[in-house]
């Protein structure tokens, strides 16, 4: 397993997106949705250019996706 690094705020929402999250609000955060079963799946992200690792772990965990995928 590689070391997480931060990436581009577009590199992220690709991922998210990609993975069938969609963007629901765009305020100081961008949150997205994603309905998995009965459970819905929901994150945010700052609006920065550059989204940090305590950010991407955080994203990881809510979205329960593998890390792999943001290395």
């Amino acid at each position: 397993m590689g070391k997480l690094r931060p990436l581009s705020q577009r590199k992220v929402i690709e991922i998210l997106l990609s993975n069938g999250f969609q963007q629901i609000r765009s305020g100081k955060h961008i949150t997205f949705k994603k309905r998995a079963g009965e459970r819905v799946l929901t994150t945010w992200m700052p609006h920065h250019k550059e989204v940090t690792v305590f950010v991407i772990q955080y994203i990881i965990k809510q979205t329960e996706k593998e890390r792999i995928e943001f290395e």
